[in-house]
């Protein structure tokens, strides 16, 4: 079912690419215009542009972009809670299903050309090998992690961006800029800890330690794109080290089916960025977000140039 999905929303996503692109330009000029005489702050724009191009992609109306942030927000919170800490998301993850069905109801009755009426279309072709069950929770999957966890990712990057200027310049070709995205998703995933715990069938003992089978293991992922096993050097932002694949969009079955948006949206926005911006500073420390997402709750920039007019 992934595979199959996964194809549709690669190819997708490709074809959006013009309108992503657009829309990345569209949310740079208000950045472009504030920076010209003062300080902006990068996160209102990390958040929207992940945003609005998961919202268009799956053809979800833009009205509704507030009630669906506010939903996603309590299902996956941008800040906190640790695993072992306690908080009921169980609601508003019925209210995302029953607004997610009743959307798929709808591409039933007048499909369109977004990925919802795509995959609504091949689940009736063939409901055995795409269920309604398994479509709706592959869309819910897509809308919970379509935006916070990729503006955790563009944070980090412009923050890196500015602090490593050495390998900036890897941003001004798209086949390294997609290397410096991969270093920015290893050396502070943004997602730190797996969504939900693992289980072990049986009692196992891993590094020395005994875990009894039915315990909750949670797998921290920040700490595996670390492994100074597997990795030289792993503390250094070091883009095209050319080393194994960091763990950020998991593995096997479970890999990330946005990990191709993921690519583009992060590669486009930074390169836009320097582009536009090639003399952004911090304008003070960013403040980083703790909790399983990373990222930054706020990201202030400034222009080092005397003259601030947009190139």
């Amino acid at each position: 079912m992934r595979i199959a999905v996964t194809r549709s929303f690669v190819e997708h996503v490709r074809r959006q690419q013009p309108w992503v692109s657009s829309l990345c330009d569209h949310l740079l000029e208000p950045v472009v215009e504030t920076l010209r005489y003062g300080v902006a702050d990068m996160t209102t724009l990390a958040e929207a542009f992940p945003r609005d191009t998961i919202m268009h992609v799956l053809g979800l109306p833009q009205g509704d972009r507030e009630h669906v942030s506010t939903l996603v927000t309590d299902i996956f919170p941008t800040s906190g809670p640790l695993p072992e800490q306690d908080r009921d998301g169980t609601v508003a993850m019925r209210q995302l299903t029953a607004y997610l069905q009743g959307e798929v109801a709808r591409r039933r009755r007048a499909p369109g050309d977004d990925l919802m009426s795509e995959l609504v279309r091949a689940h009736t072709a063939c409901p055995e090998a795409l269920p309604h069950d398994e479509l709706v929770s592959i869309l819910t999957g897509l809308t919970v992690a379509g935006y916070p966890q990729i503006a955790a990712g563009i944070e980090t990057g412009i923050v890196l961006m500015i602090r490593h200027p050495e390998w900036a310049v890897f941003l001004d070709d798209p086949v390294r800029a997609r290397m410096f995205v991969d270093e920015v998703l290893r050396y502070d995933a943004p997602v730190q800890f797996t969504p939900a715990p693992r289980i072990p069938a049986r009692t196992v003992v891993l590094g020395g330690v005994t875990i009894p089978a039915g315990a909750q293991v949670w797998p921290v992922l920040g700490a595996a794109n670390r492994d100074p096993g597997v990795f030289t050097r792993p503390d250094e932002f070091w883009p095209g080290r050319g080393e194994a694949r960091h763990l950020s969009f998991g593995g096997g079955a479970h890999y990330c089916l946005g990990a191709e948006l993921v690519y583009l949206e992060m590669a486009m926005l930074l390169r836009r960025l320097r582009q536009r911006l090639p003399d952004l500073a911090q304008a003070r420390p960013p403040a980083q977000r703790v909790g399983r997402l990373r990222g930054f709750t706020s990201v202030a920039v400034m222009r080092t140039e005397a003259d601030r007019h947009d190139r």
